[in-house]
């Protein structure tokens, strides 16, 4: 008996695999085999690219679909370190009223800070805290922004004034505590906690102001440490435009508020339209970074990037010309082929990241997808039962379960809505009912522990290495048989229908036709 190499087969290179084969690969038709394990999981780094320009400290994309992203959400991701995409199956206005709610949820430096004169009074600051919840405010020279500080108002100088028509130049704090330009927020943040104030005036070399920091930022840096922020110090958020008339439009009103990046969604049969769009948006705003999607092929892949995409989204089963009412794919490919082939084709030629946006459903089909060569993945259906996801609570079956109404019918749905419960004023919205998970801040550390545990068995510490292993055949697959991949299917919808036999198939209402 001859002797076999040592070490053995230890599975198929990610090439081989999928050029070897004919037939297409989802997520559960494939495993990774394990590697040497050296390390422990709290050595695993976790930080990716969504852009060459943007970092994460998470590969967790919120999906811009409107049962799963919003403010909250894009809010709570980006205190966890990833970032959220807000929806666009709404008006420009809402879109934009929710990007600036990010943008103030942590402020960083305040550049557009509320101001008052030496002549306002007291009772102008009393009406300034009844609207906008400011107790303290920088008095100026004209009561403007970039004008000489003068002094400071707060609510302890104002608290035993009885005349609130006196003037603020009387009551104000002179010797205010204040920093001058160039500082960073690091150091201003320093010197807040040094001097023992609320607020922090930034001065420039004449002493006229220009921002101002707040100590309530220190509590949320302190609890929420892998925080994405911008150069400016705010949360960094994302938002979609999806390819019709007021595309345009919409981009520049999102680009006006502050949005860090944009998510080009053709989707919806956009075409040729899709990269005129594009093109148009890069040489109007070449600052601003552009994702695009959802591709299918690498010939989708590479007109997106030559017209100027900084990533490309990767789409799967579902694709443009598909079935867009049941759900069903009549054009697309499986999702882990088209990852594998995309990702990698506009990684390795363009230098551009790929995020997969295919559907992921647990922590395993994460792992896979970024094995695959995806620099990021967007979520929607883990995600899309917690407190901070569109909708509203409904006790329903024994369980409180989230109730949500889509604008579209494309939505990602598990489980339909009885009829009973829709609402008279969206009878033709899609319905659904997910049950309640809690805040997306207590799912996105298991998901990621999850990821820890998976990079660990994989014997990798990073994704940059994880891609590396890819690119030359160190990490090893095996395929599972498509008969066994559908007899573990079946096995699983029957335990699920057995825990719980209240959930209803994915359905859509259409209109005249009776579910």
């Amino acid at each position: 008996m001859s002797l076999i190499d040592d070490p053995a087969m230890n599975g198929w290179s990610a090439d081989k695999v999928f050029s070897g084969c004919q037939t297409g690969f989802s997520y559960d038709d494939i495993f990774f085999m394990p590697g040497h394990v050296s390390f422990e999981t709290s050595a695993v780094d976790l930080s990716t690219q969504l852009t060459n320009n943007i970092s994460l400290r998470i590969p967790l994309l919120g999906s811009p679909v409107d049962t799963v992203t919003e403010s909250d959400m894009a809010i709570s991701l980006a205190l966890m370190g990833g970032i959220g995409f807000i929806h666009s199956n709404q008006s420009i206005s809402s879109q934009v009223d929710m990007v600036k709610r990010v943008k103030r949820f942590v402020n960083g430096f305040i550049l557009d800070p509320l101001v008052l004169g030496p002549k306002n009074t007291v009772e102008d600051l009393d009406r300034l805290k009844a609207e906008q919840g400011v107790g303290g405010v920088p008095i100026t020279e004209d009561g403007k922004l970039h004008s000489q500080l003068l002094g400071w108002v707060g609510a302890r100088d104002t608290d035993a004034v009885e005349d609130r028509s006196r003037q603020l130049q009387h009551i104000m704090v002179r010797k205010v505590v204040m920093g001058q330009e160039p500082l960073s927020l690091e150091d201003a943040t320093d010197m807040l906690r040094k001097a023992k104030v609320g607020k922090l005036p930034i001065v420039d070399a004449e002493g006229r102001l220009v921002s101002l920091v707040a100590r309530s930022n220190l509590k949320k840096l302190r609890e929420y440490p892998q925080m994405l922020r911008n150069v400016s110090g705010q949360l960094m958020v994302g938002a979609a435009v999806k390819i019709d008339t007021e595309a345009l439009d919409r981009a520049r009103a999102l680009i006006g508020v502050g949005v860090d990046v944009l998510y080009l969604d053709g989707s919806e049969d956009a075409g040729d339209w899709k990269l005129e769009v594009l093109e148009q948006i890069k040489h109007e705003y070449p600052e601003t970074e552009v994702i695009a999607g959802p591709a299918v092929s690498c010939r989708e892949a590479k007109r997106l990037v030559e017209a100027g995409a900084d990533g490309v989204v990767i789409g799967g089963s579902v694709a443009p010309g598909g079935d867009r009412l049941g759900g069903i794919a009549a054009v697309g490919r499986p999702e882990a082929t088209a990852v594998y082939e995309v990702a990698n084709y506009v990684r390795l030629n363009y230098r551009v990241p790929a995020i997969a946006g295919s559907g992921v459903k647990n922590v395993g089909q994460l792992l896979k997808a970024l094995a695959l060569g995806a620099s990021t993945v967007m979520i929607d259906e883990p995600i899309a039962g917690t407190d901070e996801a569109p909708g509203m609570q409904v006790f329903e079956g024994g369980t409180w379960m989230k109730l949500h109404h889509s604008a579209s019918p494309l939505q990602s749905m598990r489980h339909r809505l009885p009829p009973k419960h829709l609402p008279d004023a969206v009878p033709h919205h899609v319905s659904s009912l997910r049950h309640c998970q809690g805040s997306v801040k207590a799912l996105v550390p298991y998901i990621l522990q999850g990821l820890r545990y998976g990079l660990q068995d994989l014997g990798i510490q990073n994704f940059q290495d994880l891609h590396k292993a890819l690119d030359e055949g160190d990490l090893k697959l095996e395929c599972r048989a498509p008969f066994a991949a559908t007899a573990w299917e079946a096995g699983a919808m029957c335990v699920q229908l057995a825990a719980h036999p209240e959930v209803m198939p994915y359905f859509v209402s259409i209109p005249g036709r009776n579910l």
